[in-house]
């Protein structure tokens, strides 16, 4: 399944839908195997424009007896791309009962009944969608639509501008993610000039994305140039405040000008910020032994030690026991 995903996503066709379909010929599979492999093949084909091997592939989904809310929607959506508007507007109801918090079922249905002319119905629809997930593209454009057959001049102009919002967004969320994951790799490869023109593009594109800020930051860091990336650090806490990373990262800007205190009281930000991480903890350990409180040091010690398992990628080494950090 996680193969198929990686294909389809590439636009790998052909290759995602013979992944599913040996999916859904595994005679030892697990049933619940089968019916996502059932899912996403039927989607697959809707992506691809196949609507009657869509159908197809759907309908032993709603034939199982008790079809669920993803069976309802898919075939509702099948059925709106055929034109049968009834059977759509029925199955895409009989989805937000089964799932009322999926967003696209309540879009899609938004969508038929626009189509059949229930304005305020599709309103209502649209309107659901859009709070359940305020980043739909699809649900605010057609809702400015449906504002404007309503004669809503002033809300169908909002939803247009909501609508822009999001577009620029995801435009610049296309651009920049590359541009991200290329610097992340020069960073951890050392090369840590390149790291910081990477993050430093970004910011170019999205001048207020605080991971970028604190990503250079970082890189400032290790390149020890602390005015930067104090500078860098403390403007991305002025637009995401509890950033525990952020914050620990200028703690120890804090600590490398022997700024002690300021230090202590930003990585205990962190640990509330987010009592998962554990390198606020390893930190603080390394500041309470510089400061001969053993146990303070020892009690953030463990912390550290019980929560690195907890982290992405721990690349801090383990405490010593007595020893600076």
């Amino acid at each position: 399944m996680a193969l198929a995903r990686a294909y389809r996503q590439e636009d790998r066709f052909s290759a995602a839908r013979r992944t599913l379909e040996d999916v859904l010929g595994l005679p030892s599979g697990a049933e619940a195997d089968r019916i996502r492999a059932r899912q996403a093949l039927v989607e697959l084909f809707l992506d691809s424009g196949d609507l009657l091997a869509a159908a197809d592939a759907c309908r032993p989904l709603i034939e199982t007896g008790r079809p669920s809310a993803v069976a309802r929607r898919l075939a509702g959506v099948v059925a709106y791309r055929a034109g049968d508007l009834g059977t759509a507007v029925s199955e895409l109801g009989e989805a937000t009962r089964l799932a009322p918090e999926d967003p696209g079922a309540h879009a899609a249905l938004g969508l038929a009944f626009l189509q059949a002319g229930r304005l305020e119905e599709a309103a209502l629809s649209l309107e659901e969608a859009e709070r359940l997930d305020p980043d739909s593209q699809t649900a605010v454009s057609n809702l400015a639509k449906v504002y404007d057959r309503l004669g809503r001049p002033e809300q169908a102009e909002q939803a247009l501008v909501r609508y822009r919002s999001l577009y620029e967004r995801k435009s610049v969320r296309q651009k920049t993610g590359p541009l991200r994951a290329r610097a992340v790799e020069a960073y951890n490869a050392g090369r840590l000039e390149e790291a910081l023109a990477g993050f430093r593009e970004v910011l170019r594109l999205a001048p207020r994305d605080p991971q970028a800020m604190t990503q250079a930051g970082s890189v400032l860091l290790a390149l020890e140039r602390l005015d930067e990336a104090q500078a860098s650090l403390e403007e991305s806490l002025r637009i995401q405040p509890e950033n525990d990373y952020s914050l620990t990262e200028l703690a120890r800007v804090r600590a490398l000008r022997q700024d002690l205190p300021a230090a202590l009281e930003l990585l205990q930000r962190a640990v509330r910020a987010n009592p998962t991480a554990p390198e606020p903890h390893y930190f603080l350990a390394g500041i309470y032994l510089s400061q001969g409180r053993r146990e303070d040091f020892q009690r953030e010690r463990k912390a550290y030690l019980e929560l690195r398992g907890n982290a992405p990628a721990d690349t801090l080494r383990p405490l010593p026991e007595g020893e600076t950090p």
